[in-house]
């Protein structure tokens, strides 16, 4: 068995003993107690992981000049020249 799997056979272990304790060693109860355990240990692990979590890093992002050469090497899309002619202003 494998040491975390020990660790938590002796919690939950430990914890159904305190609760045959509290009902005055009351026998024939030994599943509730073991039941009642389990669900202890268990609502327990979530906050001792968050108590020391693990450090992940965030995914980067790109840098401004990655960018601004990525924009820099697409060509810009050229706009389609207007059918009708305007009228060209002179000044008189």
């Amino acid at each position: 068995m494998p040491e975390k799997e020990k660790d938590l056979y002796g919690e939950i272990s430990r914890v159904a003993y305190e609760l045959f304790e509290r009902s005055g060693y009351m026998h024939g109860c030994d599943l509730e107690h073991w039941f009642e355990a389990e669900r202890i240990v268990i609502t327990r692990l979530p906050l001792e992981a968050e108590e020391n979590p693990k450090k992940t890093k965030a995914p980067r992002k790109a840098s401004t000049k990655a960018v601004t050469e990525a924009a820099a090497a697409k060509p810009k899309a050229k706009k389609p020249a207007s059918t009708a002619k305007k009228p060209v202003k002179t000044k008189k």
